[in-house]
């Protein structure tokens, strides 16, 4: 595809927004997780929510597409985190039943995607892989389960 549609501008838009949603949900979670591992975690979770998006944000800006105020998603994400699993088994098994598909959506995302946008969206998809990585060490209790998170912290996108 070489020039984007609206459909591809959509899913970007809301997919960018949702990263900063994500973002104040993890930060919600981790308050009411004060476990230092556990809290450790969602935070991390959270830093990675905000490098995706900023790794998408100059596409957001480039197309001149205009999102949600921080203010609304954040209220939504807090919204969000108070709604989720109150234990650390549950908020666990609400992410391994439904992340799996968020990294479908994000390669659906990559596949619409002009050439030139293919780095920051692998980028973005990354941010989802990251997160399944850690989910999978998480349930095996593995001690550094945080590592694949770490990992996507210390990346960016690769541009030509």
């Amino acid at each position: 595809m070489s020039q984007p549609d609206q459909t591809y501008l959509a899913k970007l838009l809301l997919y960018y927004e949702e990263e900063i949603e994500g973002e104040a949900y993890f930060e919600g979670l981790a308050r009411r997780f004060p476990d230092p591992a556990q809290h450790k975690r969602l935070m991390l979770l959270a830093q990675v929510e905000r490098h995706a998006a900023a790794g998408v944000a100059p596409l957001v800006a480039q197309y001149a597409l205009s999102p949600r105020s921080v203010e609304s998603l954040t209220a939504s994400g807090h919204e969000q985190a108070r709604r989720a699993p109150g234990t650390w088994a549950g908020l666990l098994d609400e992410m391994n039943r439904t992340y799996p598909a968020y990294l479908a959506a994000f390669e659906a995302l990559e596949a619409m995607g002009p050439e030139a946008d293919q780095p920051r969206l692998r980028f973005l998809t990354g941010h989802e892989v990251a997160a399944l990585e850690y989910l999978a060490l998480e349930n095996t209790g593995d001690a550094q389960s945080y590592a694949p998170l770490e990992r996507y912290l210390a990346s960016a996108p690769v541009l030509a």
